[in-house]
């Protein structure tokens, strides 16, 4: 799964990457790296609005959410969802099925290795976008109690390439990051359920995709993590003699 991600670049950058313009309230600085588990503020794309970022936090709230204990217990449970369930998972299936679909920009996410009982962090981007698209879902949820539309996302994860499978080697999984054609065809397409279902199946080119390690100050509750510093690359001895993990 992807519950860690960075978005290391200034304001303008972003705006024009995607002809997109954030509001002026959102004092957008580079992320180095967020945490899900944070539900942080995110700049997001909407198939509804393609042309403004919104600032949406991470980890969706369902509409049908009664309470705001509620929203606070299902916010950690929904922070990525499996793309091939999206149609069927009570969670996701509103938002699917009204194509609330969103794109999620990142310069790049992490993820662990797992040798025995050490894990390994990594940091992995696409080495031909400086700047890509995860896919996601969006929805706003009517708090009962104060009336207010809260807008949420979810992340989309599809089976790894053979990169992502080697170092994310328990679970085998990747976000749906997507390539140029995709990004306009899950933004601005009418996809029905098979297309949209076979566009998110398919995993990013593991040779267009960068990947390190780095130091495990990602995962430190002594020192700041969302500073440049977190990703500079470290070497480990014990994964000298592992070539998959590295392009």
């Amino acid at each position: 799964m992807c519950f860690h991600k960075s978005l290391a670049i200034k304001a303008a950058e972003l705006e024009a990457r995607y002809g997109a313009s954030l509001p002026e309230s959102a004092e957008f600085q580079p992320i180095y790296h967020a945490n899900a588990y944070q539900f942080p503020t995110w700049p997001i794309i909407t198939k509804q609005d393609p042309k403004h970022f919104q600032m949406i936090h991470w980890g969706l709230i369902p509409r049908w959410t009664k309470s705001s204990d509620d929203a606070s217990d299902i916010r950690t449970k929904t922070i990525n969802a499996r793309s091939e369930t999206i149609y069927e998972k009570p969670s996701f299936r509103g938002a699917a099925q009204a194509g609330k679909r969103c794109l999620i920009p990142v310069t790049g996410f992490y993820e662990w290795y797992t040798s025995g009982s050490k894990k390994f962090p990594f940091y992995i981007s696409t080495s031909d976008q400086k700047i890509a698209s995860i896919a996601g879902l969006w929805d706003e949820w009517p708090d009962p109690e104060t009336g207010e539309l809260v807008p949420t996302y979810t992340l989309l994860t599809t089976e790894a390439n053979p990169l992502l499978a080697a170092i994310h080697n328990t679970k085998k999984r990747m976000p749906c990051v997507l390539t140029p054609d995709e990004e306009k065809a899950w933004l601005y397409e009418d996809l029905n359920e098979d297309e949209a279902l076979a566009l998110l199946a398919k995993p990013y080119p593991a040779k267009k995709m960068h990947s390190y390690s780095i130091s495990k100050r990602i995962t430190s509750r002594k020192e700041p993590s969302d500073v440049p510093e977190v990703l500079v690359p470290m070497e480990y001895p014990e994964l000298k003699n592992q070539p998959a993990l590295f392009t």
